[in-house]
């Protein structure tokens, strides 16, 4: 029942994730929005995000509350900022927002992630973050399909992104509500620490906790591939767009954006059960193994995808597929089951916090903000020459996809 439970947690990142790329083309034609406006969203978004997660991650390993409180509550405020998003229209207001939805999404990962390590034995670990990853890809799905096709079209007078920004919302806040009332999990003695220190103390206590993880040398080597690993995954925010000014219509678009996001589901859940085969087969070495095949078969496939424009939906459908099924396997399947075991169990939440708040600020700055300049800036992206220059604007945002998921993603096989 818990891990149902997650999975509804981890769907609502999901969908949050999916929803601004499936409704990026109609924000900036109903709203003057430029596409480096929202990248400076999704950056500020993504900076707050990572601020913020080791805050929730101390909380909930010095049970300062409890975790089903804090998740309850980190779903409650992403869904009312998102409710309030679909009747916002000024810059300044929905970047306010964003940060603090950004805020409220940094409680989400950690805690998850922790409960599961402290409920499932270690070799079964990578399947059930398989599953959660697999609700998040399953979320994403839902939002471009939900999303996309509607977007650009008016419903009940309203514009079809309010709609759907009201939808995923309206799911946010049930969720937050199911888990305050039914989760179940057992309750731990509240305390400050193990040493009973708190305010200043405290802070140099968890100072003090995170410099013991950066002397432990696997936490280092997977903090660093995951800083390049998640890049190109943030970076393809971009891909519903990039196959929109490819000349496809909103529904093909839409289309190739649910087969991506299922199959990325369908591979994370694979990644998780071969991860942990791999594990029991070859105890030292089996899931690093699993991290260098899966990178690799992802920086051809980027190739292919954003270095052709205007290819057909089959094209781009077939290296879609082999893209999530084969390139997804390094969260589920290698980082988060030996970062599980390399820390004590009451520091867990913490030490998921702190790899996404690194994690998570690189790939945003790295990934789909710097996509927005490069293609804009570099590369020539103009969506006021949308009919006249469609093949530029395909050009350029297909390069800068290409750039910022190939290079990160050589870098990190390198790490391996």
């Amino acid at each position: 029942m818990l891990i149902l439970q997650l999975c509804c947690v981890a769907a609502i990142e999901g969908m949050d994730m999916g929803l601004l790329p499936a409704v990026n083309l109609a924000l900036q034609q109903d709203l003057g929005l430029r596409l480096t406006d929202l990248s400076w969203m999704t950056l500020a978004q993504a900076v707050a995000q990572a601020l913020l997660a080791p805050l929730w991650g101390v909380l909930a390993d010095r049970k300062v509350l409890r975790r089903k409180t804090l998740l309850s509550l980190g779903a409650l405020i992403q869904g009312l900022c998102t409710v309030l998003l679909a009747f916002t229209k000024g810059f300044s207001l929905m970047l306010l927002l964003r940060i603090l939805n950004g805020a409220a999404l940094a409680s989400l990962k950690p805690l998850c992630v922790g409960l599961v390590a402290d409920t499932t034995a270690e070799t079964l670990r990578g399947r059930q973050y398989g599953y959660l990853e697999l609700c998040v890809k399953l979320g994403m799905m839902a939002a471009a399909l939900i999303g996309t096709p509607m977007s650009r079209q008016q419903i009940l007078g309203l514009h079809g992104w309010q709609v759907a920004f009201l939808l995923i919302g309206s799911f946010s806040l049930f969720t937050a509500f199911l888990i305050q009332v039914f989760m179940r999990e057992a309750r731990r003695e509240k305390s400050w620490s193990s040493g009973g220190r708190a305010g200043c103390a405290g802070a140099k206590e968890e100072m003090q906790k995170l410099g013991g993880y950066f002397r432990k040398p696997t936490f280092l080597c997977l903090v660093g591939q995951g800083l390049f690993g998640a890049i190109p995954w943030n970076a393809f925010g971009y891909s519903t767009m990039y196959f929109q000014v490819n000349g496809l219509s909103d529904a093909a678009a839409a289309g190739l954006s649910t087969l991506a996001h299922l199959s990325n589901a369908t591979g994370h859940l694979l990644g998780g059960f071969i991860g942990d085969a791999m594990a029991k087969r070859c105890p030292l070495h089996g899931r690093p193994f699993t991290a260098n095949f899966s990178v690799s078969c992802g920086i051809p496939c980027a190739i292919f995808i954003f270095l052709s424009t205007h290819q057909s939906f089959t094209y781009y459908a077939i290296f879609l597929v082999i893209l999530g099924l084969g390139a997804t396997w390094c969260a589920v399947g290698v980082n988060w089951p030996i970062l599980s075991e390399i820390v004590e169990p009451q520091s867990r939440s913490g030490i998921m916090a702190w790899e996404s708040a690194m994690e998570g600020a690189v790939a945003a700055c790295l990934g789909n903000a710097l996509v927005g300049l490069l293609a804009q800036v570099v590369f020539g992206f103009n969506l006021a020459k949308e009919v006249q220059g469609k093949a530029q604007n395909a050009e350029a945002l297909g390069k800068a996809l290409a750039l910022t998921s190939v290079l990160p993603w050589t870098l990190c096989n390198l790490e391996h």
